[in-house]
């Protein structure tokens, strides 16, 4: 890449590069504050961990259809006890598909705060781990198992929060509603329900907060501090089977070209020919201008002039970087394959299933229509098993935006603060039809080695994280003023 780089800066004008050099060497950050110690000691670490591991014993496997129910009971009979305040003082409502919602009264009417979450994990089947992923040990300061990260620490931190306000029997300036689904991980309208619920209760939402970036330490290479990454929006979905039909036979005598062949030299092409457009849109050249600052020389000038390096970056992000080219496009990817029942059988019908992002430059229907022209190629049926448009842009100009930022700064005095573009969706972005104010963000501190662990085996985070996370839910509600709402600043 930096052969690639000198070699475009070398055709620029000394005056353009000049004027970018001196724009990046006063392009600095403020001096990153001290990270705060951990409000609890060891031993109260300790019993905070085992109690939070009665949560991840809970194995609440994401459902969408009939199923038993006793495992979500279970959990919400383990949350009871854990919070014995919240479920004394809170009024609770479970809906029909388990979900699960709390309504904390304010002492002014109008819209609430609405804070969410989900009960539901996805399956440990097939994976390797290094602790039992149901046990909920504790290791080095870290506590392991499915949900740690994604999701049920957020339902533990929120209501600890919850719980240790109303032992000091504070009452929040708006009335707050926490809000846990059940079948998050596998796209189910739990979330829809519970927002209709609220709906027809009469419930108005200043903002709807949920899961999606978290506090990350070296979120991008040569980063001099962590950075908090706000979810503005999440990208577009689609899951599409492409379906090869033709001659079959036995596999002794195969011909050159098969159903199986056609669907790989497909998936190949695909794969390689660049089929989408790439580009920053604003929310993502927003992204790259906040975290300008906080890199070394040779990244600040690059993304901290963007009015110079944009075309070069659109080239060679998607080239050298996984992360780029689904920050700046649509991306296809083949997660499921099905052809002949028998080893020795050529199928006369082969199908393989793509999960597809949306970007934003081109968005769900001009993204499977470039696909459908490719399949047509190929002579394969395509066919839109489910899809979604991307979200709404949470606006960054509001009170509510700038009260989080603020919350962060206290918090995470060490930390920068920036939006980014979801690659993976939440609930969140059901709650576009209650509030333009969907924010997406954990604060919870994690390495980016723990944030690879989702949905993957030793899914873990530190207990101390736990308790700035505790303690961030804490300063927020106990901040919160009825006045803001989704208006600017």
């Amino acid at each position: 890449m930096k052969k690639k780089v000198m070699g475009v800066m070398a055709a620029v004008p000394a005056a353009v590069l000049g004027t970018a050099a001196i724009r990046t060497a006063l392009m600095k950050a403020k001096p990153a504050g001290e990270r705060p110690a951990c409000s609890r000691n060891e031993t109260e670490l300790e019993r905070m961990g085992h109690d939070f591991a009665r949560m991840i014993q809970v194995k609440t496997y994401s459902w969408q259809s009939e199923k038993d129910n006793e495992a979500f009971e279970k959990l919400h009979a383990v949350i009871d006890d854990l919070f014995p305040l919240v479920h004394e003082k809170l009024e609770k409502t479970v809906l029909e598909d388990e979900v699960l919602l709390y309504h904390w009264k304010g002492k002014h009417a109008g819209k609430a705060v609405i804070i969410t979450g989900h009960q539901d994990v996805v399956p440990v089947e097939g994976q390797n781990w290094s602790y039992p992923p149901f046990a909920g040990e504790i290791h080095e300061g870290k506590i392991y198992g499915r949900g740690v990260n994604d999701d049920k620490c957020n339902i533990f931190t929120q209501l600890a929060a919850c719980e240790s306000l109303l032992k000091k029997e504070f009452v929040p300036d708006s009335d707050i509603w926490f809000v846990y689904g059940t079948n998050e991980e596998c796209s189910g309208p739990s979330a829809v329900h519970a927002i209709a619920w609220l709906k027809e209760h009469g419930v108005a939402a200043a903002c709807a907060w949920d899961e999606g970036g978290a506090v990350v330490d070296k979120a991008m290479a040569g980063m001099d501090r962590p950075y908090a990454v706000i979810g503005i929006t999440e990208k577009g979905y689609a899951d599409v089977k492409f379906t090869a039909a033709g001659e079959g036979g036995h596999s002794s005598a195969p011909k050159a070209e098969t159903t199986m062949t056609r669907l790989a030299d497909f998936m190949h092409d695909v794969n390689h020919a660049h089929l989408f457009e790439c580009s920053f849109t604003p929310h993502v050249r927003a992204m790259f201008e906040n975290m300008a600052p906080s890199f070394g020389y040779g990244m600040r000038f690059l993304f901290g002039n963007l009015w110079l390096t944009e075309g070069l970056l659109t080239k060679l992000m998607p080239k050298i970087s996984n992360q780029g080219a689904a920050l700046l496009g649509t991306t296809v990817c083949f997660t499921e394959m099905k052809g002949s029942d028998a080893t020795n059988v050529i199928p006369t019908e082969a199908s393989v299933v793509a999960n597809v992002r949306t970007g934003y430059t081109q968005g769900l229907d001009a993204s499977l229509a470039i696909l459908k022209q490719k399949a047509d190629q190929y002579g394969l049926k395509m066919e839109v098993l489910s899809s979604r448009e991307a979200s709404p842009v949470t606006p960054t100009d509001t009170k509510v935006y700038a009260y989080l930022c603020r919350c962060i700064h206290h918090q995470f005095p060490d930390c920068g603060v920036s939006p980014y573009v979801m690659m993976g969706g939440t609930d969140n972005r059901h709650y576009a039809d209650m509030t333009p104010d969907c924010l997406r963000f954990y604060p919870l501190r994690l390495s980016s080695a723990q944030l690879g662990t989702m949905h993957s085996p030793d899914e873990n985070v530190d207990l101390s994280s736990l308790s700035d996370c505790i303690d961030f839910y804490a300063y927020f509600i106990e901040n919160w003023k009825a006045e803001y709402g989704s208006e600017a600043v």
